[in-house]
Parts: C-alpha cells; sequence; structure tokens
C-alpha cells in the first residue's frame, strides 16, 4: 500500500522534514515530538509508528504494512502494534483523537497536519537489508599520512578484537527439556544447581501446587516429595545445592497486632532431594535468597528488603523501595543485588532495580530505557557478564540481555538487546551452569470450555472449537457475549458459533461481559495493560464504548451487574493509595466498596457499609448482593430491602462468586488444603454444598481463567487449560 506520490522540489532534499499537528511538533531527524519546547517522551518504536502514521496523514494504513516496516525481521502479531497505538494515544493526549482505527484494517492519522514546504510523505517499504555505500574513492593523502592511518587502522582492529569478545549472545538453537504438559507457575522465577533445574507446577489457588525438577539436558520431569501443600513459588537455591527456599501460602496473612492482612506468603526451606521442610522463623515474604556465603537470608516482605540470620533471627532493614520487590538476586561477585519491583500493581507497572549488597544506594537499574514499562525477572550469567531479563506483556514480550561490563573506553553502557520473541510466550529466563545455555519457560495459551453435567458428573465441550473464557447469555438466550483467550477481545455471536462480530479491540482487555436486560448493551471490565480497571458498556450491535467517569485518575473499577430495570449498574471500587506506599492498598480493607451508578443521571452511590468487599453480584430478582470481604474469607449477603449486610460462610481464598438463575444458590470457588472446590451455599438455610473438587481438572495459572459460569440449563461451565507450557534451553553463542 502507498500513499499518494507528493512532487518535492530537489532543493530541499537536504533540509529536514518538520511536521506540526495542534500543539505538538514532529522533528523525524533528531527523532523528537515536542509539546511547546517539552519533549514528550516516546519508545523506539512508538516513535516510529507515530512517524509513518504522520507523513501518510489522511491515508489509512494498514496493519500488515506497519509491522513489516516497524519489525522488517521479528516475527511480532498485532499485540505489538496495538500496544504502540495505545503508548502514542496516552502521550498524545485525550482531548483530541489524532489516531482513527479502522476496523480489521489499520489506522489512520486524522489530525490537521502542518507539513514543512519539503517534507514528503514516506513510502512504506522495507528497509534495505544494509545500506548502499557510495563506491571506493582512491586516498589522495600525502605520504607523511599513511602511519597516521596505519596506526587508525591498527586501533580500530584492537578495538573490532574487543569488541567481538563483547558481542551480545545470540540464540543458535532451541531444544524442548520437558514435555509433560502440565502447567507452571510462572509467579516466581525457577533456580538450577548446575544439573537439575526446579519448579513448581500448579497454584494452591488451582489444581494444587507441588515443586518438580528436571535434568538441564531433558528427560523426565519428577516431583519433590514435600508436606508442604500450597507451594506458591521457589524463591532460591541454597549456595551448595542442598536446599530450595519457598513460599508456602496464599500472598496474604492475617496479622495478629492489628488484624490487618499483610502481604507476603510463609517462607520455608525445603532440603533436597528430600526431606522434612522448616520455617524459617515467622517470616511473610514475596521474595527471598541468600547471602552467597549461606549465613544469612535476605528477603522482602512488602515494606522493605530486609536481612536476617538464616534461621530467621534478628532481622534488619536493608533498604525501602517504592513498591513490591520480586526476584532478589546477587551478583555472581557478591557485590550487588538486583530485583525487580511492582510500583503499581494496578497497572501492570514494574522496573529492574540495583542496590549494594548492603542495601546502599537502591536505584533504578535501567532509567533511560523506555521499550516496556514492564521488566521483570532477572538473572546473571555465571561468569557475571550478562544479566537476562523478560520485559513487556502479550505478543510484545521478550527475552532480553544486558551486558554487565565496560565499555573500549572504560565506560559503562548497560543498553540491553533484544534475545528472543515469538511466535512462542518466552518468559523467565534462568541461565545454565556453563553459561551457554539459558532455560527459558515457552508458552502458547488456548484453553476450552467444559460443560460439566451435576447428574451425570461428566465433563462435555461447550462453545466447540473457539478458545473462550468468561461468557454471559442474553436475556433472551439467542446471543452469547463471550472474551477470546488469550488476547481478551470481546465477541458477541450466536450459541452455534455463527454471525459472530468483534465488539471491542486491543489494547482493551476485556473481561466478565454482563448483558444489560433489555439486552441492547454489555458491561464489561477493561484490564487493558498499565492502566487502571474501568468498568465499560459497549452496544451488542457493536459500537462506541462508554466508560463509568472515575473519581480519581488512580480509581480502579470491576465486575459491573445490572439491575433488573436496566437503569442501574453495580460494581466494585478501590481507590489508590500514595505511590510510595503501595502495600497499603493490601491493608486497609477502606480503601474498597461497593457503587451504584444511576444510568439517567449519572449519580454513584456507595452501597451502606461495604466498605472491604469486592466482586458483587446482584440476584436475578434484585433484591440481595452477594460480595467477598477483602480478605477472601467471607461471603456476605445483602438485602436491599433492610439495607443490611449478614455472613453466608465463612471459608479460604474465596472467589468466583455468582448466583443461580433461580436465585436459590450461590457459587463460588474455594481453596481448601492443597486443590481449588467448586461449592454453593443454599440462601433460604445457608447450608453449604460441594458440587466439584478441582484438583485434577487443569486450569490456566491466570486469575482471569480461573472464572466459572452457568449454561441457560444451569450446568456449571470452567475453562480448562489447553496450552502448551514446557520449558526450553536455549544454546547460545
Amino acid at each position: 500500500m502507498d500513499p499518494p506520490p507528493v512532487s518535492r522540489d530537489a532543493s530541499n532534499q537536504s533540509r529536514p522534514e518538520i511536521y506540526e499537528f495542534g500543539p505538538f511538533r514532529l522533528e523525524p531527524a533528531e527523532r523528537k515530538l515536542l509539546l511547546g519546547s517539552e519533549v514528550v517522551a516516546l519508545t523506539p518504536k512508538a516513535f516510529d509508528t507515530l512517524n509513518l502514521l504522520v507523513r501518510n496523514s489522511g491515508h489509512l494504513v494498514e496493519k500488515e504494512d506497519l509491522i513489516r516496516i516497524l519489525w522488517p525481521d521479528t516475527f511480532v502479531e498485532e499485540g505489538s502494534l496495538s500496544n504502540n497505538i495505545f503508548l502514542l494515544r496516552k502521550a498524545l493526549g485525550e482531548d483530541v483523537a489524532y489516531i482513527e482505527t479502522v476496523p480489521r484494517r489499520g489506522y489512520r492519522f486524522v489530525g490537521a497536519v502542518r507539513q514543512m514546504p519539503h517534507a514528503a510523505p514516506l513510502r512504506l517499504e522495507a528497509a534495505p537489508s544494509r545500506p548502499q555505500l557510495p563506491p571506493p574513492r582512491r586516498s589522495h593523502l600525502p605520504g607523511s599520512l599513511s602511519v597516521a592511518g596505519v596506526v587508525v587502522l591498527l586501533v580500530l582492529a584492537a578495538f573490532a578484537v574487543w569488541r567481538s569478545g563483547r558481542r551480545p549472545p545470540v540464540v543458535v538453537n532451541t531444544v524442548k527439556i520437558t514435555n509433560d504438559q502440565k502447567a507452571k507457575n510462572l509467579r516466581h522465577l525457577p533456580v538450577t544447581d548446575g544439573v537439575r533445574f526446579f519448579f513448581v507446577e500448579g497454584a494452591p489457588w488451582a489444581s494444587g501446587s507441588t515443586i518438580a525438577e528436571v535434568s538441564d539436558i531433558g528427560g523426565e520431569t519428577t516431583r519433590i516429595a514435600s508436606t508442604l501443600s500450597e507451594i506458591l513459588g521457589i524463591f532460591a537455591i541454597s549456595p551448595d545445592g542442598s536446599e530450595l527456599m519457598v513460599g508456602n501460602g496464599a500472598e496474604s496473612h492475617r496479622d495478629p497486632a492489628n488484624g490487618y492482612w499483610g502481604p507476603g506468603a510463609e517462607l520455608w526451606v525445603q532440603p533436597l532431594p528430600a526431606g522434612t521442610p522448616r520455617r524459617v522463623g515467622n517470616i511473610y515474604a514475596f521474595a527471598a535468597c541468600w547471602t552467597p556465603d549461606g549465613t544469612h537470608i535476605v528477603y522482602a516482605d512488602g515494606h522493605a528488603i530486609m536481612i536476617a540470620n538464616k534461621d530467621g533471627a534478628e532481622p534488619k532493614e536493608l533498604a525501602r523501595v517504592p513498591g513490591i520487590v520480586r526476584g532478589l538476586r546477587f551478583s555472581p561477585d557478591g557485590h550487588r543485588i538486583r530485583f525487580y519491583v511492582i510500583s503499581r500493581p494496578e497497572l501492570d507497572l514494574s522496573t529492574l532495580w540495583e542496590m549494594g549488597a548492603s542495601g546502599k544506594d537502591p536505584h533504578l537499574l535501567l532509567p533511560d530505557w523506555n521499550n516496556s514499562p514492564y521488566q521483570c525477572c532477572g538473572n546473571w550469567s555465571p561468569d557475571g557478564k550478562y544479566y537476562y531479563f523478560q520485559a513487556g506483556h502479550g505478543a510484545d514480550q521478550a527475552i532480553w540481555v544486558l551486558p554487565d561490563h565496560s565499555d573500549f573506553l572504560g565506560r559503562t553502557e548497560p543498553k540491553p538487546f533484544r534475545l528472543l520473541s515469538g511466535p512462542l510466550r518466552f518468559t523467565d529466563p534462568v541461565p545454565l551452569n556453563d553459561g551457554k545455555r539459558l532455560a527459558v519457560m515457552g508458552e502458547e495459551s488456548r484453553v476450552e470450555l467444559l460443560r460439566y453435567d451435576l447428574q451425570s458428573g461428566r465433563f462435555d465441550s461447550y462453545f466447540r472449537g473457539i478458545s473462550a473464557g468468561p461468557f454471559d447469555f442474553s436475556p433472551d438466550r439467542k446471543w452469547i457475549a463471550y472474551v477470546a483467550y488469550p488476547d481478551m477481545t470481546l465477541w458477541r455471536s450466536r450459541p452455534d458459533g455463527s454471525d459472530k462480530i468483534q465488539l471491542t479491540f486491543p489494547p482493551v482487555r476485556a473481561y466478565g461481559p454482563s448483558w444489560s436486560p433489555d439486552g441492547s448493551r454489555i458491561a464489561f471490565t477493561d484490564l487493558r495493560y498499565y492502566h487502571p480497571w474501568r468498568v465499560s458498556i459497549v452496544p451488542s450491535s457493536g459500537g462506541t464504548m462508554q466508560l463509568i467517569p472515575p473519581a480519581s485518575a488512580n480509581e480502579m473499577q470491576a465486575d459491573p451487574t445490572w439491575t433488573p430495570d436496566g437503569q442501574s449498574i453495580i460494581f466494585a471500587k478501590a481507590s489508590r493509595n500514595e505511590p510510595d506506599q503501595p502495600e497499603l492498598a493490601l491493608q486497609d480493607p477502606g480503601r474498597q466498596e461497593i457503587d451504584q451508578l444511576d444510568l439517567n443521571t449519572g449519580k454513584i452511590t456507595v452501597i451502606p457499609h461495604s466498605h472491604g468487599f469486592f466482586s458483587p453480584r446482584l440476584s436475578p430478582s434484585g433484591r440481595y448482593i452477594v460480595a467477598i470481604t477483602s480478605g477472601w474469607t467471607d461471603l456476605m449477603l445483602f438485602d436491599t430491602r433492610t439495607q443490611r449486610w449478614s455472613n453466608l460462610l465463612k471459608g479460604h481464598l474465596l472467589g468466583f462468586n455468582f448466583w443461580s438463575h433461580d436465585g436459590r444458590y450461590v457459587y463460588f470457588r474455594t481453596n481448601s488444603g492443597s486443590s481449588a472446590k467448586l461449592e454453593r451455599v443454599r440462601i433460604v438455610d445457608r447450608v453449604v454444598e460441594p458440587v466439584l473438587n478441582l484438583k485434577d481438572f487443569p486450569q490456566v495459572l491466570d486469575v482471569t481463567a480461573l472464572w466459572i459460569g452457568l449454561t441457560p440449563d444451569g450446568a456449571p461451565v470452567l475453562i480448562r487449560d489447553r496450552s502448551m507450557q514446557e520449558v526450553y534451553a536455549l544454546d547460545l553463542r
């Protein structure tokens, strides 16, 4: 696709091109976007995307052309392009729509562009594989300069030799080392002792979890026997390779001193190859590791990075950082500690950090690197020359490598290089003992819906052939709205899959669709990356989304449910705390509440005494609201007539509550022991009835895929994992 040709004066060929639109000024030669005199920060790919669109303003630019030009030598999916468009719209502001989406085709820059006389539109042709050089010219330098020329050549040759020894590694071969078709828990980095590779299969909130191991050259996966029943992740392996440090249970616990729910999992040490695990003091942690000499442990409890004796005694603070710490790793020489900080959990923002081994000078590792707002999961190579990490989400996710040494002149140049991306989703890089191989998790996500027959106890495929997640039927049962997985787009179709249309497009990530009583609209939660969750409403026939106006930029909204008259929406709301105290959001239940929006007046009111509650579900009659407390321990019932709450039941890790069609039961998911269960409570007498044990039911370790729903005839539907998720070894050169 080529834009219309525009004549160009030869006298202007050497002059830089400049474009102006609204208050912005685009200078491609300087790679600058200016707002007045201020430079607008953009990632390199986002800048290139804007340059292409502006230089073809008013014309449709096809997605295929954009991807071909922006990523000429890399396979990427549309999500990478969608993320660039999202970043651009955010940078340009929401007051003026400069970029128009043409569904299923591409994008068009619709802002009025003021083009300098010498600027010409860019033709969408792939860049040549190498620059075209002018023909060589014979030197006419005096003979006295020949010696200087030789010296320069020698210096350049020495530089080339140094450069070849410092060239970042490249992947030359990929070998699958597991083939067990089991879900791996990617919440924490796997570890290796140089011979074996250790990781966690499953999760406490899904079908249970165990520690697994495999030889680093491949073979059969075996499980390590342990009395721990809710293993969340492996934090570290001891310096001598004889023990694993693990987190057990959910990452929350009730502090007996103040009653608040504090962050962190129980910290345990599991002997290898087997043995009785032992508790590490009374420590709860998000991350932990041994010091290189094995005499102490460093851990993060959500408030600070701490150091303690290896038995957990004598803890003291090393440093504080603005967020939740994960992935603590000492450098091979023991002088530094690197980790990643989840600074805005609700926006999925994460950055790599570094500090001295004593806690001195905690700082961002890559302060000027804007490739992705999500960076995590780093590990050093055994010789300390390289640091591997992952960045990005979805189709834009990749493994990167950061050289950890100085340049030719002795200066440090921390510039990451992309090592690996797509078509699989690669995560969790772990260098193996020789430094010439890198273990990663490779995943291709896919799910299917299964209907559970309450009478026969059998599962049958439901909505066959579509990788779908949460769904909802229209009131007349003639249509179904469903979320495609894993791209999280919202679709509407007939129950047999015909007449389908796409209702949302990236960067929107839809979840939990809910039809209005008249069937004209669908409410859902938008879980887009790097953005607070928002409740949105879209016409069921397609069209422009409507948002519920937030009270503040940090407000999160979720779980919309309609009142029977279709005039109001009940939804959960949570307010964001101070940026430098993210852990308080986990402790203060007063930051959560349930609200009701009057769609006619736009007025929002708080459901009485709902502070600390979430996951609201309105009963079919509209009389009751069922919700869960912030600690996931209590299922609460609100009577709209009496305006009072009462306790339906107490449990452990409750979630995914929903009503039966007749309003007699509330179904819910609960975790007890080492696996999850589906149960229901009868409203009239509050008797709890078991429905299904989920211990052996394969589920994706993604909270959006743990959803449970009902068919029109009242049969439960679950999301079964059909993903391919295995450990791969990458040969490096």
